[in-house]
């Protein structure tokens, strides 16, 4: 065992520490505390019993967490009242740190986890209002559950400097994620030099033009602008580097067989038409992809020749997701490759695609990792999946004996709104709120411990087609990141609010601070609003972290305006005779937010679900009747999302009223796999049926008479049809308000 004294810090005595839980973020597996605490005068650090690659890593952590603003760490010292020691034969990235009156040791067993050490150590110094610092006298001992803490950037919607994805590493770093999934190449851009096919660069990295606002907005239109950019191979070598001195291993991901129109746009004879096409600016999916004749798997195993050459790490990232079929169907390379294997479908012709890639990489001594579509068509014998489209795909490999590493979108996609306020930046759709993400367990029940030992950890995706700039990626990443953090690394989880007070107390002051300058999102401490059923109508009532705040609430149509208090329901009646639409706006002392209720005569019905929502996007029994129209773009807790084609649905009343029709709402959203469905039927009790076409998202159906109950049956397309996001797949149906007229 080795005990160098490394850092001197002079302090004077003790003093009360105001709490006893832990502000190390994740939470460490032991944490005891008292409630004194040593108030620090100076840090003093020496380099001569470390390793340079040690030593050099404490400085720049003072700056990240403003330990060098009033004093700066000098280094030069030996009897030092901090000790490190070196640990054999302890568990593995393993570290403790102990904090007595007359001096703090923190041992470690690798580099590693010194680093993570040095980290939890930083976090437990806090800064004073007379910017003096103190530490608690307690003791922490910690290891991390999963090898595989990640997160995802996606730079080819939107392309982000070195300088901000080293920005990127280093917030990584504080929360001791050790895995960066880099999205280098998709259908809006190539980002990664490859010497021996420069046009993949000089042509494939830059687009004519960009769609503006969402996806769905039409009619469209484009900013014309020339967008782009591209890592030089040196600039790669340096952010690996960089990396590696934060303890963070590159995934590197090269998109394959499909999200491939950036490349066919530079060598467009790899595809199965050759036809030359622009680097689109239009987000989505194509049917342009990868073709897979031997000329195309020489060409990506020359672009992984260069590739391997960059990213040190075992896992590289082949995507694998969303090929569309279509182009393979009539194209006679790849037929006459199937007739020659003897594969039954396309399917197993994406399947032998990826096989090849992974005989590549395996002879190259790489394990190939991908998004959990290559199980389709039987999965390649080394792969490891990575699952998006909920937990099945991941559960599938894991039982087959594979490596998996769990992405769910329901929990891990960073890409999705994370409040409710009218206020949040314009986002893809889906409702992944920080509590959700508190809540994610990556190992799923139905697993045995054998087959769970298969996964190997998580991770958040950060897809950028809606994130522009990196003030808005790091508001859509954190505290979302230090969230998962908490999952992933898997120490003694406390309630989530004591983690949100901490969050709150500690780390939101850190990372807004000038030093780090990060944009980070508060939508968790901006008040919730929750709608009740009531005998004529619906009440609305906010919750909130401060129950004492006041809440302005004025109709824009009556420009009247009452105060309220947290716990006080504000009431909407059904409307009687016409449908009305009014609108309020709500004021705090921290935010505005508006809000349209329509009232018309079936607000706050009962609803009964004969057909289940799918759990991911099932807001209650209300959603249908609450008086608000779902956002387009769409957001996830707006909506009730079905993953069935034959949806039945019960309306109940608390007394007979005279219908004159009802209008629907649904999604039209075919790139996310909503479609409309084909048809509804409504029943009254009465006996009355009447069936109508839907050919819009707003359709209503003219039936008229008296009732107390309705009983509503949707039928939708049996797959998604051929040239869509999914074809073959079942598609989604999204509802929102029914408006009874």
């Amino acid at each position: 065992m080795k005990t160098p004294f490394i850092l001197a810090l002079f302090f004077i005595g003790t003093i009360p520490f105001a709490q006893n839980h832990c502000p190390i973020l994740p939470n460490p597996v032991t944490y005891t505390s008292t409630k004194d605490s040593i108030a620090l005068d100076s840090l003093l650090f020496c380099t001569k019993s470390l390793s340079s690659t040690l030593s050099n890593s404490i400085s720049p952590l003072g700056d990240l967490y403003i330990l060098n603003k009033n004093k700066p760490l000098r280094i030069g010292r030996e009897d030092g009242f901090i000790r490190f020691e070196e640990l054999n034969n302890a568990y593995p990235e393993s570290y403790s740190i102990n904090v007595t009156k007359s001096k703090i040791i923190l041992s470690y067993t690798s580099p590693a986890s010194y680093y993570h050490a040095l980290h939890s150590l930083f976090q437990l110094i806090t800064e004073k209002p007379d910017h003096s610092f103190s530490i608690p006298i307690c003791f922490v001992k910690d290891f991390p559950n999963f090898s595989w803490r990640g997160l995802h950037l996606d730079v080819a919607r939107h392309f982000f400097s070195i300088h901000e994805v080293k920005k990127y590493l280093d917030l990584m770093a504080m929360y001791k994620f050790n895995v960066f999934h880099w999205h280098l190449t998709d259908d809006q851009g190539w980002r990664i030099e490859i010497k021996k096919y420069p046009k993949l660069t000089s042509v494939g990295a830059w687009r004519d033009s960009t769609v503006n606002d969402h996806f769905s907005t039409y009619p469209r239109t484009w900013d014309t602008k020339r967008y782009g950019g591209f890592y030089t191979q040196e600039e790669i070598k340096e952010v690996v580097q960089y990396a590696a001195d934060r303890h963070i291993t590159i995934v590197p991901e090269i998109e394959m067989p499909g999200h491939a129109r950036a490349a066919l746009a530079a060598y467009p004879a790899f595809s199965c038409t050759g036809k030359q096409q622009p680097v689109p600016g239009l987000w989505g999916v194509f049917e342009d992809v990868f073709c897979t004749k031997d000329s195309t798997l020489h060409f990506l195993e020359d672009v992984l020749e260069e590739v391997l050459s960059l990213f040190p790490g075992k896992f590289i990232h082949i995507g694998g997701d969303e090929v569309p079929k279509s182009r393979w169907e009539k194209c006679a390379s790849c037929q006459n490759k199937m007739h020659a294997l003897h594969l039954k479908n396309e399917h197993e012709l994406q399947s032998y695609f990826i096989r090849q890639i992974d005989v590549y990489l395996a002879k190259n001594n790489r394990q190939l990792i991908g998004w959990d579509e290559i199980l389709e068509g039987g999965l390649s014998p080394g792969a490891a999946v990575m699952s998006w489209r909920g937990m099945d795909g991941g559960i599938a490999a894991a039982k087959e004996g594979h490596y998996v590493v769990m992405t769910p979108g329901s929990h891990c996609y960073f890409d999705h709104y994370q409040g409710k306020s009218s206020s949040e930046p314009l986002a893809i759709g889906g409702y992944t709120p920080l509590e959700k993400v508190f809540e994610f367990n990556p190992i799923p029940k139905s697993l045995t411990p054998q087959e769970a030992h298969f996964v190997l950890g998580a991770q958040a995706n950060l897809w950028t087609e809606y994130i522009p700039t990196f003030n808005q990626l790091t508001y859509m990443t954190y505290p979302r990141a230090i969230a998962l953090s908490q999952v992933l690394w898997g120490g003694t989880k406390t309630s989530y609010d004591a983690f949100e007070q901490t969050l709150k107390k500690y780390h939101i002051p850190r990372l807004t601070a000038p030093n780090v300058n990060t944009k980070v999102s508060m939508s968790f401490l901006k008040p919730s609003m929750k709608f009740s059923r009531e005998p004529n109508g619906l009440s609305l009532m906010f919750d909130g972290k401060d129950t004492s705040e006041k809440i302005t609430v004025v109709s824009q149509q009556k420009k009247e305006g009452i105060s309220i208090s947290y716990g006080k329901k504000l009431f909407f009646n059904r409307s009687q005779k016409n449908v009305k639409h009014e609108k309020f706006t709500f004021s705090t002392a921290c935010c505005t937010d508006s809000l349209t209720i329509i009232s018309h005569r079936g607000l706050g019905a009962k609803v009964t679900y004969v057909t289940p929502p799918n759990e991911r996007y099932h807001p209650g029994d209300l959603i249908l009747v609450d008086g608000q129209f779902g956002a387009r773009p769409w957001r996830g807790y707006q909506w009730v999302g079905f993953d069935t084609n034959h949806i039945n649905i019960t309306l109940e009343l608390d007394r007979k009223i005279r219908l004159n029709g009802i209008t629907f709402g649904f999604l039209n959203e075919p790139s996310s796999w909503i479609h409309l469905p084909n048809e509804i039927t409504v029943r009254l009790d009465n006996g009355k049926m009447k069936t109508i076409s839907v050919t819009e998202e707003r359709t209503k159906l003219p039936i008229k008479g008296k009732t107390k109950s309705i009983q509503v049956s949707m039928k939708g397309l049996p797959t998604i049809p051929v040239g869509f996001p999914g074809q073959g797949e079942k598609p989604w149906i999204f509802c929102d308000e029914l408006v009874f007229e």
